[in-house]
């Protein structure tokens, strides 16, 4: 692997590393979370209220399947990194190009089922009747960037896993920057309403991933030839056992989000718009744990490959300090400032009030959640991926989805249920997880802890 290309992170200062990957990645996923704030942001100021709800709700069947190919790309993420850890530079190579086919064949199989399960999805989130031809028009379209979706995800978690995280923050820029213009061309001037805004998200992606592939394919131990791909089943099957829990962990995740949202599609639109905004606002503050997750599997996946344990002990005590200020920080901010970046989407004082309600519950529940991201990012670098998975669904799926339905039972149509569940759920999953961490067998005996 050429210099350029890749960074060693099994030596030097590790809190320099970190704060070196991190602000990259984090960057990163901003902007990968502007893509939804900017069609949020159209739709409600140059469509309609009921369109910006007709968005909202169906915002997490749309994430589902991204959440699905985060599992993908992270799995294939652990197995490079680890190699390159080792500097098996054979495996390396086969490593991203057993990746590579399986975000083309994966793409193509689940573009076709995502589209088939569009109407089903849709009435168990109990979409209202005067939206569902705006929420089913922007996910027929949506959907088709299945494939897209998968092969940039795969391929910022490879370039990643390489110590590359600058790349894939300058393409999603570029990337970012083109949704935004494209969307307010197809919407405010082609007159193309919610679909206008799923195409230009499409298309954005679409010029992402011509850019990471040519980045990937043209790396020394790469030397991508279509004649000659070397698709390992071995390498398959590790990318797979990696993956696919963490990929079902985080739909099963979504899938109970969407049981939640199916109740928030009950109340006034003004409420599902202003809970639809509230969770495109809140989740900035969990992008500092999600950037410092991210490096964090990947230094003890190499560093577990080169057997520097000592030195994967320390990264994750330095990710946990840098995660919990940072997400501090962070959920001060919008704690302070929530009303005025709901109003950015809509001035409807009920959305706005409803939106900053939500926002001011959950954030501070994001530094629990974040002990649990970092711990969970070490235990599955070290290749095991079900105790997190169990441990989230659990806590996230089962715990948030049963304190939600009991609740609105004790206290039917009652608006905090909803807003304190993800707040629950977080916390909860902070502290299991590291309850489990300090005290399993298991990460005594892979020497994830002292």
């Amino acid at each position: 692997m050429s210099k350029k290309s890749s960074v060693t992170l099994t030596e030097g200062n590790i809190f320099k590393q970190l704060l070196k990957y991190v602000w990259p990645i984090m960057l990163a996923n901003v902007f990968e979370q502007v893509y939804n704030l900017t069609n949020a942001m159209i739709v409600g100021n140059y469509v309609s209220k009921e369109a910006l709800s007709a968005v909202s709700s169906c915002s997490i069947i749309s994430n589902i399947y991204n959440l699905f190919f985060h599992g993908l790309g992270l799995g294939a993420g652990i197995v490079v990194a680890t190699y390159v850890g080792a500097k098996d530079k054979r495996k390396i190579k086969e490593s991203i190009e057993t990746s590579l086919v399986i975000a083309t064949f994966g793409g193509l199989l689940l573009t076709v089922v995502s589209y088939i399960c569009i109407p089903y999805l849709m009435n168990v989130s109990n979409i209202k009747v005067e939206l569902y031809d705006l929420a089913y028009s922007y996910l027929s379209i949506y959907v088709l960037g299945t494939a897209s979706s998968l092969t940039y995800m795969m391929c910022f978690f490879i370039l990643r896993s390489i110590g590359d995280s600058k790349t894939p923050l300058k393409y999603l820029i570029l990337s970012c920057f083109l949704n935004l213009a494209l969307g307010v061309i197809f919407v405010r001037v082609l007159d193309l309403s919610v679909t206008g805004t799923a195409l230009a998200t499409i298309i954005s992606q679409f010029v992402v991933d011509i850019l990471c592939l040519n980045k990937i394919l043209s790396l020394e131990e790469v030397q991508f030839n279509f004649k000659n791909i070397d698709f390992n089943w071995k390498i398959f099957g590790k990318i797979c056992s990696l993956a696919v829990p963490a990929g079902i962990q985080n739909m099963l995740i979504a899938i109970s989000t969407m049981m939640i949202q199916s109740y928030i599609n009950l109340l006034p639109n003004e409420y599902i718009a202003g809970i639809g905004v509230a969770n495109k606002i809140a989740v900035f503050a969990y992008i500092p744990m999600g950037a410092v997750a991210t490096v964090t599997i990947n230094m003890v996946s190499q560093n577990m490959g080169a057997k520097e344990y000592k030195r994967a002990q320390e990264v994750i005590k330095q990710s946990i300090k840098i995660c919990n200020i940072i997400t501090l920080i962070s959920s001060t901010f919008l704690f302070v400032s929530a009303p005025f970046w709901v109003s950015l989407f809509n001035k409807d004082p009920l959305i706005i009030s409803a939106g900053a309600m939500a926002v001011r519950i959950t954030v501070y529940s994001y530094i629990p959640l974040g002990w649990s991201h970092v711990y969970h990012g070490a235990i599955r670098g070290a290749g095991n991926v079900r105790g997190p998975m169990l441990i989230a669904i659990f806590t996230q799926c089962i715990s948030r989805y049963l304190f939600v339905y009991f609740g609105l039972q004790l206290l039917p149509k009652n608006v905090y249920i909803i807003y304190t569940s993800s707040a629950f759920g977080f916390t909860l999953a902070g502290i299991v997880a590291s309850l489990y961490f300090h005290n399993s067998k298991w990460t005594k005996d892979k020497m994830l802890r002292a």
